[in-house]
């Protein structure tokens, strides 16, 4: 009888024995008797290997305090990653939504009077934002 797991990666069911995940290529824990069998320390984890640098949450958090159109546009584009005690996860879609939107909100106070209320509400809308962005887990 063939037994199917779940991707530690994805979620995809596999195989049991399979080392790799087909779908997403993550690294599966193969337990064989009483040990376990996981990847190497030392090896580049899972997030350094497939995510794109400009998708990772030091990133989006850095573009987004400084030039929140940026993240907007990498918002709009695809998915932002972070790494979640070893597995990659991705941003929920109000996040990419709260993004895009603060991103259009700071194009629109770029043309208002320095100093005034619309200004001081985007900044501490991307304040915010900013910090769930960073303590996200």
């Amino acid at each position: 009888m063939t037994t199917f797991v779940h991707c530690r990666g994805c979620g995809a069911q596999i195989h049991e024995t399979a080392p790799t995940c087909p779908k997403c290529g993550a690294p599966q824990v193969v337990a064989t008797g009483a040990t376990v069998v996981a990847p190497l320390a030392g090896t580049p984890s899972e997030y350094s290997q497939m995510v794109p640098w400009y998708r990772r949450r030091w990133f989006l958090i850095t573009s987004f305090l400084t030039i929140p159109v940026v993240t907007g546009l990498i918002a709009l584009t695809g998915s932002m990653h972070y790494d979640a005690k070893g597995f990659v996860k991705t941003f929920p879609k109000n996040f990419k939504t709260g993004i895009i939107i603060t991103s259009v909100y700071y194009l629109y106070t770029l043309t208002t009077p320095i100093g005034s209320t619309q200004q001081i509400l985007c900044f501490l809308m991307t304040l915010v934002i900013s910090l769930v962005m960073g303590f996200k887990r």
